[in-house]
């Protein structure tokens, strides 16, 4: 007997295969949805706006397009603007390229900075104390700066690990570059504190720190003394113990692998830093530098590139101020005129002025317009390595960019808006 099936069952299991092939089908169709989607991107072109782009000459009725974070093109008004982009007239404003202070002093406390337990501390990183909220943060943004060198503190005679990081963002995203420089410091600042309230004898326990110059360049030396020991013990030897983290940071240092920065102010300190450099044979980056007129011929000698702090402070504030530099307005255009590469940074001067101030100063000391513009933004990038995500306005680098009410280095001249990876982080 031919059994017939139940009709209700047949139904219901037609009506589940219907659904499962919908269901199937419209998940198709929502994947190729969003691939689509991911595909798009929204875009924005600036135009109309006088454009100093960083290396190259200004455009003067420019058009900057940017989309996902990046910079997409940039020309004059002939450029074509993608189909369906935001278009914002820019009219009697000027763009230019993030700023990028490569001696920047904030982001954290000025007690995490310094670890007071030992005078050498290579293996530090400075990263492990930033905080994203800090205010410096926010005040560096007001001020058309969108990344920042950041080191840690000057009372250490080899302080640690440098960083570079936008100004905003989450922590993770902010991050360009974790290990971009050590930090030696020369000077008074490095014989500086860690004694009894009550104060005492250099012969009291609670002195560790060296008392004079002599001290803190003999700490120096001999760190690098070590590290050139190892360096030599390990080549051509697979089976040596591998050195400490803080004697390997020392070693990528004499094998040009890592950049030297060596806080010195004063002509004795200045000298002294070029004189170990020499005597180790690693190339060193010169930080502050308020007496490098003094030494400019020898700067422009070694080659060396001059982090110079607060050109537009007449002295040095802070317990820097120990030191005994004296700045001086001509320094800028004495550096120019050999041909020394200048950053131009705020660094570590209680007095310096916002650092578009500080490039307006180091206009009107002797570097030309663009040579300004460049000393806080190309020459940095290229200096720090990261000149192929940041430093101009070129397609395919990140869309860090300011727009200004007028021409950066005019006196009054605002930040309106700041742009970090195509978003907006700060409008007036």
């Amino acid at each position: 007997m031919i059994r017939t099936p139940n009709s209700a069952a047949l139904a219901a299991a037609v009506t589940l295969a219907l659904a499962v092939a919908v269901t199937a089908q419209q998940n198709a169709a929502a994947q190729q949805d969003g691939r689509a989607a991911a595909g798009k991107q929204t875009v924005t072109a600036y135009t109309h706006a006088r454009i100093l782009p960083g290396g190259k000459p200004a455009i003067a009725d420019g058009v900057l397009v940017v989309g996902n974070g990046k910079v997409l093109a940039v020309g004059d008004a002939t450029l074509r603007i993608p189909d369906g982009a935001v278009v914002v007239d820019c009219s009697g404003k000027t763009i230019t390229p993030g700023l990028i202070d490569a001696a920047f002093a904030g982001g954290a406390s000025a007690n995490d900075l310094n670890e007071q337990s030992e005078e050498v501390t290579p293996a530090l990183r400075v990263l492990d104390s930033l905080d994203p909220e800090a205010p410096a943060f926010a005040r560096a943004r007001r001020d058309g700066v969108t990344t920042v060198h950041v080191m840690p503190g000057t009372r250490n005679v080899i302080g640690g690990l440098g960083c570079v990081v936008k100004t905003a963002g989450d922590p993770t995203s902010m991050i360009v570059k974790q290990d971009a420089s050590l930090r030696i410091t020369l000077g008074a600042e490095p014989s500086m504190g860690n004694r009894s309230i009550g104060g005492g004898p250099p012969e009291s326990m609670y002195y560790r720190r060296p008392t004079t110059r002599m001290g803190v360049v003999w700490e120096v030396r001999r760190a690098f003394y070590d590290a050139k020991e190892a360096l030599q013990m390990t080549q051509g030897a697979p089976n040596a113990s591998p050195p400490s983290e803080g004697v390997e940071i020392l070693t990528r240092v004499l094998q040009g692998k890592l950049t030297a920065v060596t806080t010195a102010r004063s002509e004795q300190d200045l000298r002294t830093a070029l004189r170990i450099a020499d005597e180790f044979g690693y190339e060193t980056v010169i930080d502050e530098a308020q007496d490098a007129y003094l030494v400019a011929d020898e700067l422009a000698q070694k080659k060396a590139t001059v982090l110079l702090g607060a050109p537009s402070a007449e002295q040095v504030g802070g317990t820097a101020g120990s030191d005994g530099a004296s700045p001086r307005s001509g320094t800028v255009r004495a550096l120019a005129e050999r041909s020394v590469r200048v950053v131009v940074t705020t660094g570590t001067n209680a007095l310096a002025l916002p650092l578009v101030r500080e490039a307006m100063f180091a206009n009107r000391n002797g570097l030309g317009p663009q040579q300004a513009l460049d000393a806080v933004t190309v020459e940095p990038a290229r200096l720090l390595g990261i000149d192929d995500r940041t430093g101009r306005l070129a397609a395919g680098l990140d869309a860090d960019f300011v727009i200004w009410s007028t021409d950066p280095l005019d006196p009054a001249a605002v930040a309106e808006s700041v742009h970090i990876d195509g978003n907006p982080a700060f409008t007036r």
